[in-house]
This record gives structure tokens, C-alpha cells and sequence, in this order.
């Protein structure tokens, strides 16, 4: 089974990624780890949860939520990558959106996902694989997609391309 821990952040930077994924792969099968503002995401393959929630608050912080993503089947849509995004759990929303651009190879819905990735390579550490990714991702932002503004979310975008920053999307 695969999991990805949700536990609060008590100050951890990137900065701190390295150090905690040497300690937590001492004890415990760690795929990823992702720090965000508010949270850690700890990706981990186990069949004992209660060990591996155990562990991730020993050397992290307390779990706020544990998600099932054996088969990394997020789904949802376009809002629930809004949500998802908004909450800087980025991994989550570039997973929201896979199936439907399966079905559909929308440009944007791709130009999306890839906005979604670049924000977890920023979250693993990666700032040179984020930029690549963010300005990939540019290009293909061409058309409004559910309540999303492109002009908007493109703004953003840039400007978060050279702060290096998180944002928001909001709907009207």
C-alpha cells in the first residue's frame, strides 16, 4: 500500500528536506517527501500505517491526514485541483487532473498539470527543474478552463516564476 502523510509543519524549510528524509528512510520506506508552507508530505510504501504515521510524527510533526494513493488516483476535476492547489498540496492536484486529460489531451488541462509539478519540484528542493517546468507550463495556458482565468492565472504565474512562491488561483 502507498501513502501519503500529511503532517503539519512546524517551521521546516526546504532546506530541511534532506535531513529528514535521511532520518525517516532509517525506519521507514520513503518514496518522497514535499514541504509546503503549512505541511510536509511524506509519500511512503507500507503495510503498517500505524508504524509509518508513528514514525513521520516522531521526526516531522503531528499527521493531519492520511491518503490512500496505492493507485494514485486523486480525480476530482478542475475544482478539486483548485482546491488542491490552494492548499499547496500539489502532488494531489496534478493527480486531479490526469484522467480527465487522458480523455480529452486538452492543452490546458496539461498546461495545468504541469503548473501543479513545477510547484512539487520547488517543494522537493528542485528550483532549476521548477522553472523548466513552470515555463513549459506557460506555454500551454491558452484558454479559460472551468472558472479559471487564464490572463489571471498566467499573471501569477510569471510572477511566481521569479519569486519562487506559491499562489492562489481564484475564481469570479
Amino acid at each position: 500500500m502507498r501513502y501519503l502523510l500529511i503532517a503539519e509543519n512546524p517551521g521546516f524549510s526546504v532546506s530541511h528536506r534532506e535531513e529528514l528524509l535521511r532520518r525517516l528512510r532509517a525506519v521507514l520506506p520513503v518514496i518522497a517527501m514535499r514541504i509546503a508552507t503549512g505541511h510536509v508530505e511524506v509519500d511512503v510504501k507500507t503495510e503498517d500505517l500505524e508504524k509509518a504515521v508513528a514514525e513521520v510524527e516522531k521526526v516531522v510533526g503531528k499527521v493531519l491526514e492520511v491518503v490512500d494513493i496505492t493507485f494514485e488516483d486523486v480525480g476530482g476535476g478542475v475544482e478539486r485541483y483548485i482546491d488542491l492547489f490552494n492548499k499547496e498540496r500539489f502532488w494531489e492536484a496534478h493527480n486531479a487532473l490526469e484522467g480527465l486529460w487522458r480523455q480529452t489531451r486538452n492543452a490546458t488541462l496539461q498546461g495545468l498539470i504541469m503548473l501543479a509539478a513545477a510547484f512539487v519540484k520547488l517543494q522537493e528542493g528542485q528550483p532549476d527543474k521548477f522553472e523548466k517546468m513552470l515555463k513549459e507550463a506557460l506555454h500551454l495556458l491558452k484558454e479559460d478552463i472551468g472558472c479559471i482565468k487564464m490572463e489571471r492565472l498566467l499573471e501569477k504565474a510569471e510572477k511566481a516564476l521569479l519569486e519562487k512562491r506559491p499562489f492562489k488561483i481564484k475564481c469570479p
